[in-house]
Formats: structure tokens, sequence, C-alpha cells
């Protein structure tokens, strides 16, 4: 597959893996999720959250009602790929507005021919 290639997917996996999230699809975040995945967004925690801690705000009070990614840079490394984002989202955990814009550093390793996202980075715009 070329570096193109990987990038088309990527892109439509990025897009993929928020709305399994919007429809609270767990199959599908089963598969797009990384085992050992962290989620780092120190405007909700000073820590990083875990894979479980995430999925099961995921699929708990978490709620997007809308989101679009405005812009994204995909950068190939063989298996590892980095996006660089910016998402913005209307949603709320338990209650809590989220609506807001974010900047995203995802970080995406390919496995056993399939491509999951290892890592997220969040940071609000202000």
């Amino acid at each position: 597959m070329s570096v193109e290639e990987d990038r088309v997917e990527l892109a439509e996996l990025e897009e993929g893996w928020m709305g399994a999230m919007q429809a609270r699809d767990a199959e599908a975040l089963e598969r797009l999720v990384a085992p050992g995945f962290r989620f780092t967004a120190l405007h909700l925690a000073p820590e990083p959250m875990s894979r479980e801690q995430w999925m099961g705000a995921a699929l708990g009070g978490y709620r997007i009602s809308s989101f679009a990614y405005e812009s994204m840079d995909i950068d190939v490394f063989g298996d590892t790929a980095v996006i660089h984002a910016r998402y913005s989202q209307m949603a709320t955990y338990d209650g809590v507005n989220l609506s807001n814009a974010f900047r995203l550093t995802d970080i995406w390793s390919r496995r056993d021919g399939h491509w999951q996202v290892v890592a997220r980075h969040s940071s609000v715009l202000t």
C-alpha cells in the first residue's frame, strides 16, 4: 500500500472512530482502539486516561451530538502514523457541556495489517 493510500484509509478511520463514538458502537470501538491506548486531555484530567477509562466514558456518559474535522494532516512512517487535526464537537459528559474546538494529535499503529489508534492528545482551542 502506498503512503497516499494509507493517508486516505487513515482519514476514513479517524472519521469512523468519532462516528463510532457518536453512535456508541462498542464493536467498532473495540476494533479501532488499541490495547494500551492512552488519552491525554489536561482540560479534563491531570493524568492520561487508560483505554478502559476512555471506553467507559465513550460508552457511558459522553454524548456527541455533532462533530467535524476542520483540518487533518496525516504523516505516515511505515506502520506508524501521526494525525494532527483541528476538530470541533457539540457534546456533553454526564450533563457537562464539552462543546468546543480542539487541536488533536492522534497516533495510529498498523498491527497485523490493520490500523489502530494507540494515543490521543487533545487541547482546547480558545
